[in-house]
C-alpha cells in the first residue's frame, strides 16, 4: 500500500544520499590534484612596504608558499615584534605561471616617500603577469597612479 509520508522520507534519503556520494566523489578527485603554489609576502610599517618575498613552487601549496615567505623575512630581521606587518599581498594555486613582481616609490599626497610592491602570475603570459602585478600594486597602494612609475624587479617562471 502506497504510504505519502513514507515516500516523501524514502526520497529525502535518497537525495542526501546522492549528494553525499557526490561530495564523496569530488572530494577524492580534489585530493588527487597536485599541489602548487606561489605567494608574495610583504613586510610594512604605517602602510608603507619594507620588504618583499616570494616563493614559487609547484610542489608547494599556497599555505606552505605563504609560510615560507614569512619566515625569509623574519630571518632577514622583519616582523611582528618591531611594529611590522607581514602580509600576503598574492598568491595563486597554478602549477606553472608566469610571475612579475614590480616596485614603486614615489611621494604620497602627504610629501612622503611611500615604497609599495606588486605580484602578478598569469598561467598566459609575462604580459598578462604584469598588468596583474599593476592591479596587485594599486590596490594596496591606492595613491599610485601609472604616471608615478614602476620598475620590474623580478620576472621568471615557475
Amino acid at each position: 500500500m502506497f504510504n505519502p509520508k513514507t515516500s516523501r522520507a524514502t526520497f529525502r534519503f535518497r537525495r542526501l544520499w546522492g549528494a553525499a556520494a557526490l561530495m564523496f566523489l569530488l572530494g577524492t578527485a580534489l585530493s588527487d590534484r597536485a599541489a602548487a603554489g606561489a605567494a608574495c609576502v610583504v613586510a610594512k610599517k604605517m602602510g608603507n612596504s619594507l620588504a618583499l618575498e616570494w616563493v614559487a613552487d609547484s610542489g608547494l601549496d599556497v599555505e606552505a608558499a605563504v609560510a615560507q615567505a614569512e619566515q625569509k623575512l623574519e630571518r632577514a630581521g622583519y616582523g611582528a615584534d618591531r611594529y611590522e606587518d607581514l602580509f600576503p599581498q598574492a598568491n595563486t594555486e597554478l602549477p606553472h605561471a608566469y610571475v612579475i613582481i614590480v616596485k614603486t616609490s614615489y611621494l604620497n599626497a602627504r610629501g612622503r616617500v611611500r615604497v609599495s610592491y606588486g605580484c602578478g602570475f598569469s598561467a598566459e603570459s609575462y604580459t598578462e603577469a604584469q598588468w596583474a602585478a599593476l592591479r596587485d600594486l594599486q590596490s594596496y597602494s591606492w595613491g599610485w597612479t601609472p604616471d608615478k612609475g614602476f620598475e620590474v624587479i623580478e620576472r621568471f617562471r615557475f
